[in-house]
C-alpha cells in the first residue's frame, strides 16, 4: 500500500553499479525504494508517494502525511497513477486518487557528492496533466549532473471544489505542491541531491504553482525559479461559492448545498461517475484555484512592498512568440465572434472594459477567432509575465526569454507553433522528451541541445544568469531563442518590441485583479 510509505530522512543512498545489481536502491527509515537504470546508467525512481491517498475521507482535504506503518519496500520502476481529471491521454498513467507521487532521475555517481536539483511541475490550466507525460522526463538532466524531479498534483474538481461546506483553503493543488516540496527538501539528499540547491520550475499552470510558492514562502530555501509563460496573475481567481459544485452534484444525484449533506454524498461518488459527459466537456474548467488570502492573493504589489515575497530567488521567465495561437482553435465557435468572446467567454478579461479591448484589437486583419486567440494569450500569459517583470525586476534578479521555434510537431496542430507550450521539450533537452513526437529533425534536437546546455548551466548557478542581461521594467533586455535563421544563438533584443498592448491596455487594469469566473 502506498499510504503505508513514509519516505523520511535518515536514509542512505545505496551505491550499486549496474554490473552488480539490476536495480539502484535508496534505503530509508521505512524500507528500501528500488528503481531502475536507464541506458546511461543513471538511476530512475518512478511513482514515489509524497502524501497519502486523496480518496475517501481525504477527498477535498489538505494533503495528508504518509502513514508511519510497518517496514516495507517500494518497487519504483513504473509511473504512479495520474490524478483524476476530465482529459484522458494515451501517454498518461491510469487515473486514481492515490496519485500524489513524484519521479526522480539521479546521475550515475562515482563519488558521494550532492548534486543540484531541478524540480518541474507540468502545465494544464490546473485541470489536467501528469508527471508521466513523456515530454517531461528527466533523462537529459541526469546525464548532465542534475537530479531531476517531477510531481503530480490534484486537478480540477478534485483540487478546487469551491464548496460552501469546507473551511480554510480549498486550493488543494497548491497545498499539494507545498507538501511535495517539503518531501523533496527532506529526502532528496538520499537520492544524491543537494537540499540547499533546489531550483523549482514549471510551465503554464505549473509556472503559476511556482509563483504561488514564492509568494507563500518568502523565506524559502529555493536556489532559483523558472516560470514559463505564466505566474500568479494568470487565469481567473474568483468564482461564486458552490455554484459550479451544485451543477456537478445535480448530475450525480447529490443535491444542492442548501439541502445539506452534499459534500458527504460527493465523497462517496466514484471517479468515473463524477466524470459525466457534461463535466468532461464543460464544467471541468470551472474548478481552478481562487483568491482565499491563504494560498492566493489579490494584493501582490502590497505584499511585495511588505517583504512577503521571495525576492532573493533568481528567476527565469518568458513566453513563446505566439502564446494564443492554439487557443484560436481550442474554443471553436466560442471565439468566432470577438465581441461575444470578450463579453461572454473570456473570464481572464472581465476586469477590462469591452470597449477598451475592442479598440485595442480593431486594426488586426486576421479572423475573429485568431484575434480571440491572440487576446487570450496576451491576457493570460504574455501580459501577466510582463506585469510581474515590471513589479519585481528591481528587487529580484530576473531574466526574460521569447521562444520562436515554429515546430508544429511539438503541439500536434499544423500552423500553430510557436504557441503555448512549444518550448517545453526544448528546455528539457529533447531526446527522450521527443520520443512520442512525429518527424523530429536533427535541427530540432540541435536546438534542444543548445537550450538545454545553457539551461542546465543556469540551474547549477542561477545567480550568474543564463547568458544575457537582466530584465528591466517596461523596456528591458530579452533573449530570442530559436529565432528563424539563427536558431542556436541567444539573440538579445528589447521587450518593448512585444509588450505594447500589455503596457497600454492590460497593465492599467491589473489593479482590478482578481478576475471573475462564472458558470454562465
Amino acid at each position: 500500500m502506498r499510504e503505508m510509505w513514509s519516505l523520511l530522512a535518515f536514509g542512505a543512498f545505496v551505491l550499486q553499479s549496474a554490473a552488480t545489481t539490476l536495480q539502484p536502491s535508496v534505503r530509508l527509515t521505512q524500507g528500501v525504494v528500488s528503481g531502475k537504470y536507464d541506458a546511461s546508467n543513471n538511476s530512475v525512481f518512478l511513482g514515489i508517494p509524497y502524501a497519502a491517498t486523496t480518496a475517501g475521507e481525504n477527498r477535498w482535504k489538505a494533503p495528508q502525511p504518509l502513514s508511519l506503518s510497518k517496514y516495507s519496500a517500494l518497487n519504483a520502476t513504473a509511473y504512479g497513477p495520474t490524478c483524476p481529471q476530465a482529459v484522458t491521454n494515451a501517454y498518461y498513467s491510469r487515473q486514481d486518487e492515490d496519485c500524489l507521487n513524484l519521479n526522480i532521475w539521479t546521475p550515475a555517481r562515482g563519488e558521494n557528492k550532492k548534486l543540484p536539483v531541478f524540480v518541474y511541475t507540468y502545465g494544464g490550466a490546473m485541470v489536467t496533466g501528469s508527471n508521466s507525460d513523456p515530454q517531461h522526463q528527466g533523462f537529459n538532466f541526469a546525464r548532465k549532473g542534475v537530479v531531476y524531479v517531477n510531481l503530480n498534483t490534484r486537478e480540477s474538481l478534485w483540487a478546487s471544489p469551491n464548496s460552501a461546506d469546507l473551511p480554510g483553503s480549498q486550493n488543494f493543488g497548491i497545498l499539494d505542491v507545498d507538501m511535495a516540496m517539503e518531501w523533496i527538501h527532506t529526502n532528496i539528499a538520499h537520492f544524491g541531491g543537494d537540499p540547499n540547491h533546489i531550483v523549482f520550475g514549471g510551465h503554464s499552470s505549473g509556472a503559476v504553482h511556482v509563483d504561488h510558492y514564492l509568494w507563500n514562502h518568502p523565506s524559502t530555501w529555493l536556489k532559483g525559479a523558472v516560470q514559463m509563460s505564466a505566474n500568479a496573475l494568470s487565469g481567473p481567481a474568483f468564482a461564486p461559492k458552490n455554484v459550479a459544485l451544485d451543477v456537478v452534484a445535480a448530475e450525480v444525484g447529490c443535491g444542492t448545498v442548501q439541502q445539506g449533506g452534499q459534500l458527504e454524498c460527493l465523497r462517496s461518488v466514484e471517479i468515473a461517475d463524477l466524470q459525466t459527459a457534461f463535466f468532461n466537456q464543460t464544467s471541468n474548467t470551472w474548478f481552478t484555484p481562487i483568491i482565499d488570502d491563504i494560498t492566493r492573493f489579490s494584493d501582490y504589489p502590497a505584499r511585495l512592498k511588505a517583504g512577503k515575497y521571495a525576492s532573493h530567488v533568481p528567476l527565469l521567465t518568458g513566453n513563446s512568440a505566439g502564446e494564443g495561437t492554439i487557443f484560436s482553435l481550442v474554443y471553436g465557435a466560442e471565439n468566432a465572434n470577438f465581441s461575444s468572446w470578450i463579453e461572454t467567454f473570456n473570464a481572464d478579461s472581465k476586469h477590462i472594459p469591452s470597449e477598451v479591448l475592442l479598440s485595442a484589437y480593431a486594426h488586426n486583419s486576421t479572423s475573429d477567432s485568431s484575434i480571440s486567440g491572440m487576446q487570450y494569450g496576451e491576457a493570460r500569459f504574455d501580459c501577466p509575465v510582463d506585469y510581474m517583470i515590471d513589479l519585481r525586476s528591481e528587487c529580484q534578479s530576473t531574466w526574460e526569454y521569447r521562444f520562436f521555434g515554429a515546430y508544429d510537431n511539438v503541439v500536434g496542430v499544423p500552423g500553430t507553433a510557436p504557441t503555448h507550450g512549444t518550448e517545453v521539450p526544448f528546455f528539457l533537452g529533447g531526446n527522450e522528451c521527443f520520443e512520442k513526437l512525429e518527424n523530429v529533425t536533427a535541427a530540432q534536437q540541435a536546438l534542444a541541445d543548445s537550450i538545454h546546455d545553457w539551461f542546465v548551466a543556469w540551474i547549477k548557478n542561477p545567480g550568474a544568469g543564463p547568458g544575457w542581461e537582466r530584465a528591466r521594467a517596461v523596456d528591458g533586455p530579452i533573449a530570442y531563442l530559436g529565432f528563424p535563421g539563427d536558431e542556436l544563438s541567444q539573440i538579445e533584443a528589447s521587450s518593448g518590441l512585444h509588450n505594447g498592448r500589455c503596457q497600454e491596455v492590460y497593465k492599467p487594469y491589473f489593479g482590478d485583479y482578481p478576475v471573475v469566473q462564472t458558470t454562465s
